[in-house]
């Protein structure tokens, strides 16, 4: 590192060439950029990079999903906002190597609950519940005077309430299912509640978004008044329904006094039948007289002479 005198390149940021310009307190400094072999990061950082990778692109699929439904206002910090918080989920995972973490639905929930798109808006509710009832749907109560947190503009006569319950699964990065409900509320309403069914689907976690709006009437005329009138932030992060897995019915086995009857009846019955009924022959009586009996003859074998020891 030393320091920049030069006239020419004093003012200068950024890498020219292998130079790095940069000021530090006030004061230019110039530096030549690090060169980087396949030796030069350790098996740590090599994982701890995969893994921001992996976080940057389930991240990445969270917007996309969103981005489907409708486009949150952002702003300059949202995505690194959002990427730092998905990675700081993926390393809560202890039951895993580093470079092999997964996500889980309570590990999001602490990181991504209450995660605003838009830092600049004034639309800011705390005290949302967010609860998934027996049958799965998901309940999005919001409190009694929720509307005491916002700030609407001049004009504004009704707050567009918009949800959606994104079923991300993050082992491939892609969005098995959307619900979403919408309620225009006038302003002075009290506590409001929004009711999202219930999809089953194999995903990672379910992550339920709130989106509001200013408008003028109900036919979503906005007020216009740049970023303050709209916000998009997440409600909770919940554990996702699951298909019911429907097992092959198996044939019952037959009881063993079924399979084998030992009852006295039983076993009566079994004693007057004969033993092989192969050896009942039916007999045709109209040619008994033309079929001559035979004889059978029998071989008789003569017994080995003893043997007598003499001595």
């Amino acid at each position: 590192m030393a320091q920049n005198f030069n006239m020419i390149t004093q003012g200068l940021s950024g890498h020219v060439g292998d130079l790095i310009f940069y000021e530090r307190n006030g004061k230019p400094f110039c530096r030549k950029m690090p060169q980087y072999g396949p030796d030069s990061m350790s098996a740590a950082s090599k994982q701890s990079s995969r893994e921001f990778a992996k976080a940057s692109k389930a991240a990445k699929s969270i917007r996309s999903a969103l981005n489907g439904i409708w486009q949150p206002i952002k702003e300059e910090t949202t995505i690194f906002r959002l990427n730092k918080a998905v990675y700081a989920a993926l390393r809560e995972d202890t039951l895993h190597p580093r470079g092999e973490r997964v996500f889980s639905a309570d590990a999001l929930h602490r990181h991504l609950k209450d995660f605003r798109y838009n830092n600049q808006a004034v639309m800011a509710i705390g005290g949302i519940d967010t609860l998934r009832q027996e049958d799965g749907s998901i309940m999005v109560v919001l409190p009694k005077k929720w509307q005491h947190w916002l700030n609407p503009p001049k004009g504004t006569r009704y707050i567009q309430l918009h949800v959606a319950a994104l079923d991300m699964d993050f082992s491939n990065n892609t969005c098995q299912g959307v619900t979403t409900a919408a309620h225009c509320v006038p302003i002075g309403g009290s506590m409001h509640t929004v009711h999202l069914p219930a999809i089953p689907v194999k995903a990672t976690a379910t992550i339920v978004v709130l989106q509001l709006r200013f408008l003028h009437t109900e036919t979503d005329i906005q007020v216009n008044n740049g970023a303050r009138c709209e916000q998009a932030f997440v409600t909770a992060v919940l554990e996702p329904v699951l298909p019911v897995v429907k097992k092959e019915e198996r044939s019952a086995k037959t009881p063993g006094f079924v399979r084998k009857n030992r009852s006295a009846a039983a076993m009566l019955k079994n004693t007057n039948q004969p033993a092989d009924p192969c050896l009942v022959l039916p007999v045709d009586n109209h040619d008994t007289a033309a079929v001559p009996r035979t004889t059978l003859s029998v071989k008789k074998y003569k017994k080995p002479p003893a043997l007598v020891n003499v001595e």
